[in-house]
């Protein structure tokens, strides 16, 4: 084999070892045996339909992928990892109930896929992760935030109650009393707080989120991904299907306190907080 046709060869093995793809909402890495997917859209990672669909596209492809045994999900904003639902785009005074009801499947169907990924997941949270933020953190299977970022589940103060497939969630990470707690206050917690509570489990230097990310990561995906599969799935299987049995409803529940008046007026309040803070 002559020397151009053995580096043509390596240049090939090279790009598939490591390659990005850039979108307007996403933004995708594979490197190795395991992806970075990035969130991008400003200012603040806010959920939409579109965003939510993308997000869930990428997801199907490295869950399908069978040389992919691990998704890190990070954000390419500084400050901000995601606020959650985006309130006035998709959930006040909504136009169309039925583009309601596809939002919220899709923010259903994001969280069904991480959750009962066969993939090891991990949220490289390097800034804020609010609401629906940190839903999507705690749908992962391991979480690294940044030291001075805040994290919380603040839909109460939004005045959307969180499902009770988030509520789950949560009580099975921070324990049914803590959950209670954090969803009632609508507490925000530290990186400090977070950890001490068990929410996230490594708080490290802003800069140092993604990186640190990566080298749990090749820690993990070492161990046999089949094992690992068979082992989430076997922790995962009743409150993945417990949704799945249950989605049709849950989106009716969803579109029926939305649109409440009582709850249009909270949204419209915390709206108003929000944009004072600018």
């Amino acid at each position: 084999m002559n020397l151009k046709l053995i580096e043509a060869c390596f240049c090939v093995g090279k790009w598939l070892y490591h390659f990005r793809v850039m979108s307007s909402l996403v933004n995708v890495e594979k490197q190795g045996d395991f992806a970075v997917l990035e969130l991008n859209r400003e200012p603040v990672n806010s959920f939409t339909l579109e965003f939510l669909q993308e997000i869930n596209a990428e997801l199907d492809k490295f869950n399908s992928d069978k040389d992919c045994k691990g998704l890190i999900i990070t954000s390419s904003l500084p400050k901000v990892f995601s606020a959650g639902l985006d309130l006035v785009k998709e959930v006040f005074k909504p136009a169309d109930e039925r583009r309601l009801a596809s939002f919220w499947q899709e923010f259903q169907g994001m969280w069904l896929r991480l959750y009962g990924s066969r993939l090891i997941t991990m949220a490289a949270i390097n800034g804020h992760a609010l609401a629906g933020g940190c839903v999507l953190g705690l749908a992962c299977d391991y979480r690294i935030m940044a030291d001075g970022s805040r994290i919380g589940l603040v839909e109460t103060e939004a005045g959307v109650p969180p499902p009770f497939w988030v509520f789950h969630n949560l009580a099975s990470v921070v324990g049914n009393g803590v959950a209670e707690k954090a969803l009632l206050s609508s507490k925000r917690y530290t990186a400090q707080e977070a950890l001490a509570v068990r929410l996230v489990d490594k708080v490290v230097p802003k800069g140092e989120v993604l990186a640190a990310t990566k080298s749990q990561m090749e820690e993990l995906t070492a161990f046999s991904a089949r094992t690992l599969e068979l082992t989430k799935k076997i922790m995962r299987k009743d409150a993945v299907e417990t949704l799945e049995n249950k989605r049709e409803e849950d989106i009716k529940e969803f579109v029926d306190c939305v649109t409440d008046e009582e709850v249009q007026r909270a949204i419209g309040m915390q709206i108003e907080r929000i944009t004072k803070k600018k």
